[in-house]
């Protein structure tokens, strides 16, 4: 007699199977990125958005991080004042624990859009993480001028009071 639980369980076993061979994985992009050690030459080509654009695919897809930063890092120095490759840098530099150069980004950022409240919230977070409190109260403190998520605003006012022990 024919076990019925033993045949499905058999049919569900293989069609996980053949569904994990042919679902792309995390690291699939990882595979379509060709990394090139003449990054420059490959990138020299494109406008800066698309010299963004491939340099985030690049690191958020698994591929060689310093292939993305290298074609940010020219984006810069074609474009000194490219709002989205320098917030991109300061980003990367923040999760390296490279405060003192997301310092310099979000001080540029800050400089070309004085108004705009996360590049204040993210200068004063670099400059608190580097050991810099004095400067992190003054953009805290300019971070509450433009900022209008309430939570935050609270959040930021705390930090305030705990920088000024």
């Amino acid at each position: 007699m024919l076990d019925w639980k033993k045949v499905i369980l058999i049919l569900g076993a293989m069609i996980c199977v053949v569904l994990l061979y042919i679902l792309p994985t995390p690291n699939s992009k990882y595979r379509e990125v060709t990394i090139n050690t003449g990054a420059a030459a490959e990138s020299s080509a494109g406008t800066p958005e698309e010299k963004v654009a491939k340099a985030l695919e690049i690191i958020q897809g698994g591929g060689a991080p310093m292939q993305g930063i290298q074609l940010l890092l020219e984006v810069v120095e074609e474009e000194p004042n490219n709002v989205e490759a320098l917030y991109y840098l300061g980003d990367f530099s923040m999760k390296t624990g490279q405060y003192q150069k997301a310092e310099e980004r979000f001080s540029k950022l800050v400089e070309i859009q004085p108004t705009n409240d996360r590049f204040w919230y993210m200068l004063a977070q670099s400059q608190e993480m580097g050991g810099n409190k004095g400067n992190a109260l003054n953009s805290y403190q300019a971070f509450l001028k433009f900022g209008k998520d309430s939570i935050i605003l609270e959040t930021v006012r705390k930090k305030i009071e705990e920088l000024k022990k």
